[in-house]
């Protein structure tokens, strides 16, 4: 474990004070919430005793409670199987008829809505929602919700069609979806009420606030938009179709069958709604018609259970920021709601980071859910409930005071906890930093050029001061002695060169001499050639530093590659005719920056180790090639595969893996300097040098690779 995470666990032990504060804070809130709902159960419940029996304030035109329980059934009927919620016309014709039997210019009176109350509840009654916006009147139905439930489903043998009604400010909008094989438009350029021209056709009736039943048709001339038409009888007794601009409707045609969009003014409507569907399968034909209005008279059926215009502004008065009121009827439906859930509340909420952070410590997933609280609305008599009151309240309300009571406890302790670990966490990372320097300079100490005294924090006055020192001092006796040991070989050739001069001079006076027996020239040619032995011992022992020397000094020009190797490997098969030499060269040009004699060196030293280690008549391959931004000399010789233990240590310096062989011809003598030169100047040049077996253990491949520009 290191010791930033040792010195920050230590740190967050200080953690459990705003960990108690928590705890408070969360039974406060508990308390708080369970209070504020008791104040939100007794809101609602006197509320809901304000519009006990107010059926005039819950529904339009006064609508009779008996009408409100109704939908209770109803919408049950809806949600639970459309097939339940069917209707087969309640006509009392065995025939159905497209043309109403009255004229819409002398309408039947409707029944009285003071005649008794219906004691059981219709399944033709209509509850439109609440829309947020008004849908686009074009036959495709996609500015409606999808909510599952809250269509209503009528059938007739086969036939079958689903209706969903909306209200939007003064709009009563409508949505029907026809199940039918084969949609049939009118006759085009006829009269409408042609019975040979007339194809399927949409019937909207309904009972206008003075009682009287009134009748609309949309007609199919095609998909599109469509204005309704009412019938009235001209002055000689015809009947004629008259445009009914305030209501609008469009034809869609889909997979299933045909989609109608239609509007129609609330002004229009009393409290009775109903439509009809004639389907034909043919123009002219007799239709098939079934929906919430009688067939025979077109007259309504079903309610249209919309809430009074005067609700909204009712509850309105009541809202508070931070509060939603919903009436429903007594079956759920959305009659009227006053929204201020998003409103700012007069106890603004706690800002800044510290008291963000304190929100979402301390909430627990779940646990900031509205107040939810329902009363029920009944008629007069405190019989039946004829609708349902809900208050909603946000929870930004009790946690804002919670937030306000414990911010500041909170934030001094969070404040001391978060100093003492930042405190903590900044000095153990002071210290690894410090520790870091001291051990990439001791890795770094040891370079190609010699030992770094130079180390780190030798000035700091603490223990890792000290130990900085005791290390620059060891790495300064280290660098000394690495630096006698690099001049050895220096010196050595430079002292032995003289006596050797001396020796190798004497030998040749010797040899000129006329008086030496010729048993003594033997001993005189051996001693001639131990003395060049000796010589070439002392070049090899220098040679790596004059090419140390001749690196840094040398001169970088940009020249080609490609012709330097063919040259080079004509030199080497005229120096070494008992080897063959294949070379593998790019046609076109490579250039690159460098020394083009230290090319030559370093191609000179992988030649030579190439001709040790391959047998007389061997081909040895110099190839070239051009990898991204690096250029890829490469020299294969057949022989003995690299030993596993010198892939590491093959560049470096003063390390041969020569074996001895008595029959080796080879008498110059090897320190392991050769490929250590091919290393210094391929990394000169930018590169790399490695070496690896080639496959099947067939010999050897030298790699080299250099920069291009």
């Amino acid at each position: 474990m290191s010791l930033r995470l040792k010195l920050l666990l230590l740190g967050l032990l200080t953690l459990v004070l705003p960990w108690g504060g928590c705890r408070y804070a969360r039974q406060m809130e508990a308390a708080l919430r369970e209070g504020e709902l008791n104040s939100l159960q007794a809101v609602t419940q006197t509320m809901a005793a304000s519009l006990q029996g107010r059926t005039d304030l819950l529904y339009r035109e006064g609508k009779n409670h008996d009408v409100a329980q109704a939908t209770a059934t109803i919408t049950a009927q809806a949600t639970s199987d459309p097939q339940t919620a069917t209707s087969e016309a309640p006509t009392s014709a065995t025939a159905a008829t497209s043309t109403p039997v009255s004229s819409a210019s002398e309408p039947q009176p409707a029944p009285s809505d003071d005649e008794p109350a219906r004691s059981q509840p219709s399944p033709y009654d209509l509850t439109p929602i609440m829309l947020r916006a008004p849908p686009f009147l074009d036959g495709y139905g996609d500015e409606w919700p999808r909510t599952p439930g809250i269509w209503r489903y009528f059938t007739r043998d086969k036939h079958r069609f689903g209706i969903l009604t909306g209200v939007y400010e003064r709009m009563l909008y409508g949505l029907i979806e026809v199940e039918d094989d084969h949609l049939v438009f009118d006759a085009p350029g006829t009269n409408p009420l042609e019975p040979s021209g007339i194809g399927d056709r949409v019937w909207l009736g309904m009972r206008d606030p003075q009682g009287v039943e009134r009748q609309f048709f949309l007609p199919a001339p095609g998909a599109g938009v469509v204005t309704a038409r009412r019938i009235e009888t001209g002055e000689y007794g015809q009947q004629l179709a008259v445009d009914e601009p305030r209501i609008t409707g469009a034809w869609q045609p889909n997979a299933k069958g045909y989609r109608v969009e239609f509007r129609v003014p609330l002004s229009m409507i009393g409290q009775r709604f109903g439509v009809l569907i004639d389907e034909r399968n043919e123009r002219g034909a007799t239709p098939i018609s079934y929906g919430t209005l009688y067939s025979d008279d077109l007259h309504t059926v079903g309610h249209l259970i919309v809430s009074a215009p005067e609700l909204t502004g009712y509850l309105a008065q009541f809202i508070q920021p931070g509060l939603r009121l919903a009436v429903t009827t007594a079956s759920g439906s959305l009659l009227a709601q006053a929204d201020a859930m998003g409103q700012v509340a007069i106890l603004r909420p706690q800002r800044g980071t510290l008291a963000l952070f304190y929100r979402r410590f301390v909430d627990r997933p779940g646990e900031r859910t509205p107040l939810v609280s329902s009363a029920p609305i009944y008629d007069r008599d405190h019989h039946n409930v004829i609708g349902n009151l809900t208050a909603t309240e946000t929870a930004d309300r009790w946690t804002r005071l919670r937030d306000r009571a414990l911010t500041e406890m909170l934030n001094f302790t969070i404040i001391t906890s978060g100093a003492a670990i930042i405190a903590m966490f900044a000095f153990a990372a002071w210290l690894a930093v410090r520790l870091s320097r001291l051990r990439r300079a001791s890795e770094s100490a040891l370079t190609r050029e010699g030992l770094v005294t130079t180390f780190p924090e030798t000035e700091a006055p603490d223990e890792l001061g000290d130990v900085a020192r005791g290390f620059s001092t060891l790495l300064g006796r280290l660098n000394e002695y690495t630096g006698y040991l690099r001049t050895l070989a220096g010196k050595l050739a430079h002292e032995i060169r003289t006596p050797l001069t001396i020796v190798r001079s004497s030998l040749e006076n010797l040899e000129s001499e006329k008086e030496v027996p010729a048993s003594a020239r033997i001993y005189l040619e051996r001693a001639r050639q131990g003395s060049e032995r000796l010589n070439a011992i002392l070049v090899a022992m220098g040679a790596a530093t004059r090419v140390e020397e001749a690196i840094s000094n040398a001169e970088r020009s940009r020249f080609d590659l490609v012709p330097l190797i063919a040259s080079a490997a004509d030199s080497y098969r005229i120096a070494f005719p008992e080897r063959r030499f294949a070379t593998e060269l790019p046609p076109e040009t490579l250039m690159i920056d460098g020394a083009p004699d230290l090319i030559m060196q370093m191609l000179d030293k992988l030649i030579d180790n190439a001709v040790d280690f391959s047998p007389a008549g061997a081909t040895i391959t110099l190839r070239l090639s051009v990898d991204s931004h690096l250029a890829v000399l490469e020299v294969d010789n057949p022989g003995p595969p690299i030993a596993p233990k010198a892939q590491g240590r093959l560049f470096e310096s003063l390390w041969q893996s020569r074996r001895d062989s008595g029959g080796d011809s080879d008498s110059r003598p090897h320190f392991g300097l050769g490929l250590y030169i091919v290393r210094l100047i391929a990394e000169f040049h930018g590169g790399s040098a490695s070496a690896e077996s080639l496959p099947g253990d067939a010999g050897a491949r030298f790699t080299v690779r250099l920069a291009r520009p």
